[in-house]
């Protein structure tokens, strides 16, 4: 009898085996190298073409002769196509049109098709003249323009709807008209360094304007159908997230304990999970997620597609089912519940990079799996040339280009053999085929299993230790993979988002099998719901159960703070230097003497130049005031000409009462961001002029993410959020002192001198813009005069001191309330900076503010106009230049 014996045999990384993910390297190489070239005019696409063309023709004349040679010009014509393929890559609609007929101001009639809407909402906002609280009905759109003010202007509007509470709100749906009069906005960004592009991001989904809408203010027509095939793919997913909403507010009265039932959280998170639909995801239960770097495990992603369709494909060889039969039908049904998903990007890439991987290995079966994964590249790539530039495709390719390339090649030399050799343990003739090692240990388990025979029976001695030793090994391959992909995340998760989640580990290892098990029985669940209602509890059950394990345990991890480090961006040596060492993990595990020490070490080197320390971008002997542009509110960051850094304010929303429910947080999407451009990992001091939320709002992120050495509060009032923030404080050990008018003290060569508020001032019940911290800094012959939210009563009575300060940040936004005329006369600044949102509720900057500012002769600066702007005192003199850009 003859019995075949199943090895991997594992090929040395060179062109031959992966010729593909070479091809996919030099096209990256040249993808990137195209915007510098084009900054500086050294391209035109006429001569990359002819250069290419050049260069293929020379590789083949040369392939036929000295093939090594062929190299050379094969990989520059790869360099070359990358640079042509970003090159001609067409750019997102600029919708010119419609962008300057929302410049021309004024309400504009528009006339458009529902593309895209969001549940209604309650949503509490403060008015923006007294401490009246307004409820409101809401709902975002997305709007397809044929038509604005009578013109063929199209283009992308993203609206807000709103109306009373108390009325009637409308259903509308994707694929109706809407015609309505509307204030067109241009979208707007931070302007800021460092700080995302929200207004690139809009554009790539196709919106070039944004606006609200009075629902009594609208004509709705409902569309006959769907409309679009995008609109139909949106009514699928909102119809499938609200079946499994209904389900669970159906469930909540069960007398199953709660771990076994579902909420409304839960079905948000499942309707992320399987659906892709984020809408009704709660902001507390992503929060541990994102703390543990795990937040991938919670929404469709690569991972989730490739569970999906690992499990069909493993199925259909449990069929039988002939390899060309096993792809089409993985392939198949994987587009399936891409569509399901909502086909959004990142969804579609995932579905492109299986089902080209797929095709690659029953195309290239004599190749490795690193080729399949080029392949996949060079195609996507050839696609979409800019998505190399997102987070995204990074970590998604480079997350399997890790497993395939190194997790696997350190399994099979370690304990990928005694995986194999553990099957099929009474085939004793399949022994002598193995390597001696191999066969010894399939020659213990049996002697172990002889010892047990009497207890258990002859199959079940066989089985068990078998089943034991392969439970132990693939627990061990967990830990390798999560380990590599740890490792090697942390360059793009430093990068992208700051963060380097040291308890990544452990939870993936704890997480990743569950999930596994969870997404097909939540997908069971949700397919139960849509053919037969009433047998989806058995199945809702165990998903149920499955979740509530899941978000335990992430839960649990995310409590602990040594577990999420924040750091500021690595530094271009440090992130060329990691994607080399990355690259060379990959090399060493095939091709060096030591394929398990050296990869470890090469990926562990990478990980660990994140944490390369990066000097603090500050300039020597000078004093440093930045206004960050953190819209309607105020944040300044001070640097000492010896480096020591001061956050004063932190920036917020105005009101507050909407901040928790979205997931725009200023503090850590705006003000974190800048500080982390300049290398700043600890604040030395933080300042809180007073408890309004546009002050206040952000501090919360900046305390967490920054530990400063001190919190600097005047006097305040002891509201909720206020209290909140001082127990933020002391949790973070972070010591918070009082200071208040006549205070003096050094900071880093500088001199602080507080000016108000007085040192017997007792608050109101709320917060007031007179409570504010007013600090002045001096250094050298120069001072800056910072002065909060400081209004008129405040001004007055600190006419009495020596006021005069080089730089004034004008107090309350440019409010007629503040920079009263006796006040700015004492000051006699020659520059002035006023934080303020443009188009804000308030009217801020006021007129007569300005007006007093010019007569002054004051070179005054804004934010909205001019984004952050940095000043530089040198003790003789000041200077200043705008930020935004750099």
């Amino acid at each position: 009898m003859s019995v075949r014996v199943r090895t991997r045999v594992l090929e040395q990384l060179s062109f031959r085996t992966a010729p593909a993910l070479y091809a996919a390297l030099w096209l990256c190489a040249g993808i990137a190298l195209e915007p510098h070239l084009s900054r500086h005019e050294f391209i035109a696409p006429g001569a990359l073409i002819v250069a290419t063309s050049l260069l293929v023709l020379l590789s083949i004349m040369a392939a036929r002769t000295t093939p090594r040679v062929a190299l050379l010009p094969l990989a520059c014509t790869w360099l070359l196509l990358g640079i042509l393929l970003n090159e001609i890559e067409p750019s997102p609609d600029p919708q010119t049109q419609l962008k300057l007929i929302a410049e021309e101001g004024g309400a504009t009639t528009i006339d458009g098709t529902v593309t895209r809407t969001t549940p209604l909402r309650l949503t509490e906002s403060e008015l923006p003249f007294g401490n009246a609280i307004r409820v409101e009905q809401s709902e975002s759109i997305d709007l397809r323009i044929q038509s604005a003010a009578r013109q063929t202007a199209a283009g992308g509007l993203r609206a807000t709807l709103y109306g009373p509470a108390d009325q009637p709100f409308p259903s509308i749906r994707c694929g109706d008209h809407i015609r309505a009069q509307v204030a067109l906005h241009v979208p707007e960004r931070y302007l800021d360094p460092g700080v995302w592009d929200a207004t690139a991001w809009l554009r790539e989904q196709g919106i070039g304007v944004v606006g609200s809408l009075k629902i009594s203010a609208i004509a709705l027509t409902h569309g006959s159908g769907h409309g679009s095939f995008a609109c139909w793919l949106h009514s699928v997913q909102e119809a499938g997230s609200q079946r499994l909403i209904d389900f669970a507010t159906a469930s909540a009265p069960s007398r199953l304990p709660k771990f076994l039932r579902l909420s409304y959280t839960d079905a948000g998170m499942l309707s992320a999970m399987i659906l892709g639909d984020r809408t009704y995801l709660e902001h507390q239960a992503r929060v541990g997620f994102e703390r543990t770097g795990s937040f991938h495990l919670l929404v469709v992603s690569g991972m989730h597609l490739a569970i999906f369709a690992a499990c069909i494909f493993a199925l259909a060889a449990l069929l039988k089912l002939p390899r060309f039969w096993s792809t089409a039908v993985t392939i198949t049904c994987s587009f399936g519940y891409a569509l399901l998903a909502g086909f959004g990007e990142p969804v579609q890439r995932s579905f492109w990079m299986v089902t080209l991987y797929l095709l690659a290995r029953l195309l290239f079966r004599e190749r490795n799996s690193l080729n399949a994964i080029g392949f996949a590249a060079v195609c996507l790539l050839a696609l979409d040339p800019r998505s190399l530039s997102g987070a995204s495709f990074q970590m998604t390719l480079l997350s399997v280009l890790i497993v395939a390339g190194v997790t696997v090649p350190i399994a099979e030399h370690t304990f990928g053999p005694y995986l194999q050799a553990s099957r099929n343990l009474g085939l004793i003739v399949i022994d002598p085929a193995l390597a001696p090692r191999l066969a010894q240990f399939r020659v213990t388990l049996r002697l172990i299993a002889d010892h047990l025979r009497p207890f258990l029976g002859r199959r079940l001695a066989l089985f068990l230790p078998a089943a034991s030793v392969r439970l132990g090994l693939r627990i061990c391959e967990l830990l390798l993979i999560s380990a590599t992909i740890e490792l090697a995340m942390s360059l793009p998760m430093a990068i992208y988002f700051h963060r380097i989640t040291a308890l990544g580990l452990p939870v993936n290892l704890l997480v990743v099998p569950l999930i596994g098990l969870a997404l097909p029985s939540a997908l069971i669940t949700f397919a139960s719901l849509l053919l037969w209602p009433s047998l989806a509890f058995a199945p809702a059950i165990a998903t149920a159960a499955l979740l509530h394990t899941i978000t335990g345990i992430v839960q649990r991890f995310s409590g602990m703070e040594a577990g999420d480090i924040r750091i500021s961006s690595p530094g271009g040596v440090a992130i060329v230097a990691g994607i080399l060492l990355i690259g060379a993990a990959v090399w060493a595990a095939r091709n060096s003497r030591f394929p398990v020490v050296l990869p470890i070490a090469a990926l562990a080197c990478s990980a660990a130049c994140v944490f390369y320390p990066r000097a603090l971008a500050f300039h020597p002997g000078k004093l440093e005031v930045t206004a960050i542009d953190v819209g309607q509110g105020d944040s300044l960051l001070l640097v000492s000409p010896q480096g020591k850094t001061l956050l004063i304010d932190a920036g917020g929303p105005t009101g507050g009462t909407q901040a928790a429910h979205g997931n725009f947080e200023i503090g850590e999407d705006v003000v974190s961001p800048v500080l982390w451009s300049r290398n700043i990992r600890r604040l030395d001091a933080v300042a809180l002029t007073h408890a309004h939320s546009d002050h206040m709002g952000g501090m919360f992120a900046v305390l967490k993410n920054f530990r400063p050495r001190v919190l600097w509060v005047g006097r305040n009032p002891n509201i909720p959020a206020y209290e909140a923030l001082l127990a933020e404080a002391q949790r973070l050990g972070i010591p918070v002192e009082s200071i208040a008018a006549g205070d003096h003290f050094a900071f880093g060569g500088t001199q602080v001198e507080v000016l108000a508020p007085p040192a017997g001032y007792t608050p109101g019940p709320t917060a007031t813009n007179d409570d504010s911290l007013v600090l002045h800094v001096s250094y050298g012959h120069t001072s800056v005069l910072l002065e909060g939210d400081a209004q008129a009563a405040s001004e007055r009575l600190m006419l009495s001191e020596g006021l005069h300060a080089d730089l004034l940040k004008v107090g309350h936004h440019g409010s007629k309330t503040s920079t009263i005329p006796p006040f700015l006369a004492s000051v006699a600044p020659s520059y002035a900076i006023i934080s303020v949102a443009h188009r804000n509720p308030y009217g801020h900057p006021k007129w007569e503010v300005l007006d007093r500012l010019q007569e002054g002769h004051i070179r005054t600066f804004r934010t909205d106009a001019l984004g952050a702007t940095s000043f530089y005192l040198d003790g003789t003199s000041v200077s200043a230049q705008p930020m935004a850009g750099k």
